[in-house]
Order: C-alpha cells, then sequence, then structure tokens
C-alpha cells in the first residue's frame, strides 16, 4: 500500500468518529468480593466478580465481569487457595496468607498464547475481623466490595 493511501485510510477512519478501543488491560476490576468464615460450621467461602479494565481487553471477549468463587474448609480463619478458575475459565484466582498478616489476592488471565495479565491485591489484616462465638471463632472481610488490581504481563 502506497503511504498516502494508508495515511488517507488512517485519518478516514479518526475522521469518521471511529472509537478506538485500548486492546492491554491496565487492571482487574473486582467488584462484589465477600470473604467470610461461616460461623458453627467447618467451611468459608470467598466469592467475587472480576474483569479487566478496560472490558475490551477480556480474553473472553465478554464485557460482563465473571463470577469467581469457593467453599473450603476453613474451619475458623480464612485459610490460602490454590490457583483455581473462575467461571467460564477465562480468569484463574488464588489467595496466599502473607506472614505479616492479611491475604494477599491473585488474579490472571491470558493476554495471548505466551502472556498473562496477573494483578496482586494486598488485603491488610486490619480489614479482617475475628469474632468469637461461644466455642468457635469465625473470620471475615471487612474491607471494600469493590477495588481495582493493578496488572502487569508475564510470560507463561
Amino acid at each position: 500500500m502506497k503511504p498516502n493511501t494508508l495515511l488517507a485510510t488512517l485519518f478516514a477512519a479518526s475522521a469518521s468518529g471511529a472509537v478506538m478501543k485500548p486492546r492491554y488491560a491496565n487492571s482487574f476490576s473486582v467488584s462484589n468480593f465477600t470473604a467470610s468464615c461461616i460461623p458453627h460450621s467447618l467451611y468459608c467461602t470467598y466469592e467475587f466478580f472480576v474483569i479487566t479494565d478496560p472490558a475490551s481487553a477480556s480474553p473472553s471477549g465478554n464485557p460482563s465481569p465473571v463470577k469467581c468463587s469457593l467453599m473450603l474448609q476453613g474451619p475458623d480463619i480464612l485459610p490460602p487457595v490454590n490457583l483455581t478458575g473462575c467461571e467460564g475459565g477465562a480468569y484463574s484466582w488464588a489467595v496466599t496468607l502473607p506472614q505479616a498478616g492479611g491475604l494477599e489476592l491473585r488474579v490472571t488471565t491470558p493476554m495471548d498464547s505466551h502472556t498473562n495479565y496477573t494483578g496482586v491485591y494486598d488485603i491488610p489484616k486490619e480489614q479482617l475481623v475475628t469474632e468469637q462465638h461461644g466455642a468457635v471463632i469465625d473470620q471475615r472481610y471487612t474491607g471494600p466490595a469493590g477495588f481495582a488490581v493493578p496488572v502487569s504481563t508475564t510470560n507463561s
């Protein structure tokens, strides 16, 4: 293609009001995040919705957030979670317990066949409440339900 034709095509696309959508994510948008151990039970739950921000960078092409959830044995304190998938399989997540306390939420999704978007969100111990209920203790998350998780790219 000749340079003049290429420039004319680019100019026509921008002049026509075509919106250029970003193809790369700069964060994960997490919403409705909850984490708690069920009083008088052996189980704890994690649940949230996630999507890349901007949504146009979503690996599934779906502009709607996907649900990530898991119920696992606690029994009293929020446990770590090994890497596990969200509904639809496009996103995965894990939870670790840093030595300083709190939780570390890690979210990952493919950017392409060789690279992943990975984000880590630190939940400070001050956002975890531990309560005594008779003979049992339970822990729950009390921080914001929605937050942004900055992403970086990693080779897979």
